[in-house]
């Protein structure tokens, strides 16, 4: 199985490494081509366990040099199943299958939430076609598939497999002191209540919203702290938000973390705040295991993972009256406590690691069946 992928950051590209890191290697050869240069998560990958780990270095938009190195490494390799994560290396993979002797298999693992320009409505015309030729098409969730399906997105078979995470490594084993010497790390008292949110600094990921909903909580009498985990793009836009809005005390950037436990434990409650591109997000589930109760966008299938007053909470993006009610609610440390339990259980009994692999496993069993 050779697998066409990006590493950067993000969520799609961390599904990626869950997969090569959790197939079963001595079923399937594992290879990975990851098409651009940037190799943030690369050290996350258990590199000995592939048969090979390619930089392919796209250099523009359609590199037909890298079309040609594809089809040569599937064709000496004899590649029988080639598995995409989103649509761009779809392109790479269908254009290097008609280069070579035997075509393998084709399945693409779709983690796009809706068209959000017309530059992307315009693609997805070119994609419709490619993806019509795809055997198999993998969905995160299933109003991701219902929203696709709308627009005349269609393969050859289709299905819907949740995102899932390690839950023993997504474990709430701190104690409370380490839990407060994070906090003291940062300036937080044990008695203040602390948001955090865990989510690339990118526009999309929409950290004002979070900044203001955090003012208004503090200018209400909540003692509330923010705590901002990861790095991105956005940063300095961000910094001088938090500036203008005279929180600067109040909310701490920790910058890019490769291991964000000890951040989410140290935090009361987690939201993610985002407009767009939030198809069935890993923040939450981890948030979850490790029982803090979400506050989240109702945007891809965030409706699948959290039930509203039980697990967590749903607003519509750039609601921040209603971002400010829950986490208002949540102020309380008696129903923070239960709805993070819930949580909790929600995550380990639906979304785990191992179902995740069974069921890709599964159909990559099918594919290599049906060769």
């Amino acid at each position: 199985m050779f697998l066409v992928s990006s590493l950067g950051v993000g969520g799609a590209e961390r599904h990626v490494v869950s997969l090569l890191n959790n197939l079963d290697c001595r079923t399937y050869r594992l290879s990975l081509g990851y098409l651009k240069t940037d190799e943030t998560l690369l050290p996350q990958l258990k590199a000995e366990r592939l048969d090979a780990v390619i930089s392919l270095g796209v250099k523009h938009k359609l590199d037909l040099s890298v079309v040609r190195r594809l089809a040569n490494y599937i064709d000496e390799r004899n590649i029988q199943i080639v598995v995409s994560a989103n649509l761009y290396p779809v392109l790479y993979s269908m254009l290097a299958a008609r280069r070579v002797r035997s075509p393998p298999r084709q399945m693409e693992v779709f983690h796009t939430t809706s068209m959000q320009t017309l530059k992307e409505t315009l693609q997805m015309s070119l994609y419709r076609a490619l993806c019509r030729r795809l055997d198999l098409l993998v969905y995160v969730s299933r109003l991701q598939r219902a929203y696709w399906n709308a627009h005349r997105l269609r393969a050859r078979r289709e299905i819907v497999i949740h995102n899932g995470i390690d839950t023993n490594h997504f474990t709430d084993r701190f104690t409370s002191a380490q839990k407060q010497a994070v906090r003291e790390r940062y300036g937080f008292l044990a008695s203040d209540y602390v948001i955090g949110i865990c989510a690339v600094l990118r526009p999309e990921k929409a950290h004002g919203d979070f900044l203001l909903a955090l003012a208004r909580l503090r200018s209400g009498g909540r003692p509330a702290k923010g705590l901002i985990i990861g790095d991105g793009t956005e940063r300095a836009a961000i910094e001088r938000q938090i500036k203008q809005l005279g929180i600067a005390r109040d909310v701490v950037i920790t910058g890019f973390q490769r291991d964000v436990r000890e951040f989410i434990a140290a935090c009361d409650v987690m939201t993610l705040t985002s407009h767009a591109i939030e198809t069935f997000s890993l923040a939450a589930l981890e948030a979850m295991a490790m029982a803090k109760p979400v506050v989240i966008t109702e945007i891809g299938g965030a409706a699948e993972q959290v039930v509203p007053g039980e697990n967590g909470f749903l607003f519509a993006p750039g609601d921040i009256d209603a971002l400010v009610q829950f986490l208002s609610a949540l102020s309380l440390p008696e129903r923070r406590a239960s709805m993070g339990r819930a949580a909790e259980a929600s995550v380990r009994e639906r979304f785990t690691q191992s179902k995740m692999i069974e069921a890709y496993s599964r159909e990559l069993a099918a594919l290599a069946d049906s060769l």
